[in-house]
């Protein structure tokens, strides 16, 4: 009698194995499902619109006051659910018009803004029905006073037609420049010399008199003593 062998015949696979060709190709399906549900469920939170600019700029400070607030998103959002509402530094609201939204881009028109500062605060609605909001500042410059044309030191006599004083421009520029001369002293004359003279001529005999009378005396005192 002849056993029946239980060994492998040559090229063929263990018996309970399935070949690693096979399951992969089985694996592939599931796989390829689990990454499109994967990216199902996260592209909603990939794809919400978010502001992208505004006009004016959030922080910006104008020379002149706006006449429309408009905001632009990354996606298309739509007028229903949407509004924009611009609020001065004591909180006053501004007047806004009605909101138009056209393809990622919403406006509305703003009036009776003056200088100061003002917030802006929005809320819109993308295409897939999801709202989001947010908001930012802008400044609106004071305007400068304007020049005035009369002059605040007129009077009422300047203003009925009188004329006013020159100012020191005008007068150096129309009229010239007064010159002041100084006269040197007259030297004194030669008849005031001579008396002057004169006199210490007189002085000067009189005193050299007194000495000889006075030496006279000295010496008749000696001889009398004698």
């Amino acid at each position: 009698m002849h056993r029946r062998s239980n060994l492998p015949l040559p090229g063929a696979s263990p018996r309970g194995t399935v070949p690693r060709r096979a399951a992969l190709r089985r694996a592939a399906p599931v796989v390829a499902l689990t990454a499109v549900l994967v990216a199902l469920l996260g592209s909603p939170a990939s794809a919400h619109t978010a502001l992208t600019s505004s006009d004016p700029a959030a922080g910006a400070t104008l020379d002149a006051a706006p006449g429309a607030i408009s905001l632009t998103f990354s996606g298309t959002v739509r007028g229903d659910g949407s509004r924009i509402t611009v609020t001065g530094d004591g909180g006053a609201p501004a007047a806004v018009g009605a909101l138009s939204a056209v393809d990622r881009t919403v406006t509305v028109p703003v009036s009776g803004l003056t200088g100061g500062g003002y917030q802006v605060a929005w809320t819109v609605v993308s295409a897939d029905g999801h709202a989001i909001n947010g908001q930012f500042p802008f400044t609106v410059a004071a305007p400068s006073p304007a020049p005035t044309s009369a002059s605040p030191l007129a009077g009422p006599a300047q203003a009925a037609g009188s004329s006013s004083p020159a100012s020191p421009a005008a007068l150096a520029a129309g009229s010239p420049t007064p010159t002041v001369r100084i006269e040197p002293s007259a030297p004194p004359s030669s008849s005031d010399s001579n008396a002057v003279w004169w006199i210490i001529a007189v002085i000067s005999v009189a005193a050299l008199l007194l000495a000889a009378a006075a030496a006279v005396q000295l010496i008749r005192r000696r001889g009398t003593a004698r």
